[in-house]
């Protein structure tokens, strides 16, 4: 696999654009968050969908995203102190390790999963957060200011390439064995076994990963404390106004593509076109990405988010899923990389960022947990009080809410922030 990803690295910096030499451990960085994502393309969206289409019914999959928002914050907070004590890579190790079991699970319970959306969710979040803790604190060890905007649209790009085919991979293979039967599951679980055998696989790379440790506790309540840190504030409540939107956009597209077309094929298609564009923009990103542009970025990007749930709240069904699709793709995109970037800035300028690092990516998803589970909150109560109508207007008031992050960019050093 090494040589493949050799290769892949060799063929883009070649033919497609990217000119900045990487060191070796940025690139098997890469090669890794690349893995993962495949993964996550594969199976996220037809989880969702597999709790959802046996009774027609989205408590299930709301109860199942709600209670993994909850456990990934408790995952960063298990895993700060499981990293202090007995390594920086084991997070990133369990991370691999927690999701292969909810697919392990799926697998065993099969039609009774819709049952126990608790259980599944409980494993997804501590498999989501011991993930991204272990990433980020990567991401932030292994790159440098300077050259994290060109990682960051590298890695994105990379990533999207190897997210294309495998959600339509995975609605096609559902598809080829509802043939068999048209109310046949076995589809799903070919899939979910990949992913599982995927996840086994990133566990062994994992083994062979070597980071610089470093000692101490774990002073998580000392950092979310901290007095005289205004930049880091500001940039707390930016995250819990992005958690907000992101509560209920993490599942609900996939869902209501299979909700207006019940077919798999069309659900893995359609992501297939949204990683497809998040593969032009990224690359674009890549060639253009500076700490110069990272304002016009942020504007720009959220504008298209926006734009893009007007559609959903006009109606849903293929046009406006369809529309919806094509602008957020690029929106999104646009907007994660350029918001990565602003983060890790700040938590590196933050009070005693050098000895805390690792508590300050734990404490930061406390409010991105609150705002998601508040995001997903509103979306169940207006579907539960207004229907359909309630849910379509959820979604354009959430997606507007990505428009709040400007209220809480830094002040004192916004323009170092954004141009610097």
């Amino acid at each position: 696999m090494d040589f493949l990803f050799n290769y892949v690295y060799q063929f883009l910096k070649h033919n497609l654009g990217p000119r900045r030499n990487l060191p070796g451990s940025s690139k098997t960085l890469m090669w890794m968050i690349g893995g993962y994502d495949f993964n996550f393309a594969l199976s996220s969206a037809f989880i969702n969908v597999f709790l959802y289409k046996r009774d027609q019914d989205w408590k299930p999959v709301e109860l199942y995203n709600l209670v993994s928002y909850a456990t990934i914050m408790l995952a960063f907070w298990i895993g700060g102190h499981l990293a202090k004590k007995l390594g920086h890579l084991l997070p990133y190790q369990l991370g691999f390790i927690f999701n292969a079991l909810v697919f392990l699970l799926v697998l065993i319970l099969r039609e009774k999963s819709p049952d126990h959306p608790y259980l599944l969710g409980f494993f997804a979040g501590l498999g989501i957060g011991f993930y991204y803790l272990g990433q980020h604190f990567l991401t932030l060890d292994m790159t440098e200011a300077k050259t994290r905007d060109y990682f960051l649209s590298l890695s994105l790009f990379l990533s999207s390439i190897l997210r294309i085919l495998a959600p339509a991979l995975a609605g096609w293979i559902i598809l080829a064995f509802k043939r068999s039967g048209p109310d046949s599951s076995l589809g799903y679980y070919v899939v979910f076994a990949m992913t599982l055998l995927v996840y086994l696989f990133l566990i062994y790379k994992s083994l062979t990963l070597k980071i610089k440790e470093s000692g101490g506790g774990f002073d998580f309540w000392k950092v979310l404390t901290f007095s005289r840190n205004p930049d880091w504030n500001r940039q707390m409540a930016a995250q819990f106004i992005l958690g907000i939107r992101n509560g209920a956009f993490w599942f609900v597209i996939s869902v209501l593509v299979y909700q207006v077309s019940k077919n798999e094929g069309i659900v893995g298609s359609y992501n297939m076109m949204s990683n497809f564009l998040a593969v032009l923009t990224a690359y674009g990103l890549s060639l253009w990405a500076e700490a110069r542009h990272r304002g016009r970025g942020l504007l720009v990007s959220s504008l298209l988010g926006w734009a893009a749930c007007g559609f959903l709240a006009w109606k849903i069904n293929y046009i406006s899923l369809l529309g919806y699709g094509l602008l957020n793709a690029v929106g999104v995109t646009w907007f994660s990389v350029v918001f990565a970037a602003v983060g890790f800035d700040m938590l590196e300028r933050a009070r005693e960022a050098q000895r805390y690092k690792l508590e300050y990516l734990a404490v930061r998803e406390l409010p991105l947990w609150l705002g998601r589970t508040l995001g997903l909150a509103i979306m169940m109560a207006s579907q539960h009080y207004l229907g359909e109508l309630g849910l379509r207007l959820s979604l354009l008031v959430l997606g507007g809410m990505q428009m709040g992050v400007f209220l809480f960019l830094p002040q004192r050093r916004q323009g170092e922030a954004l141009t610097s």
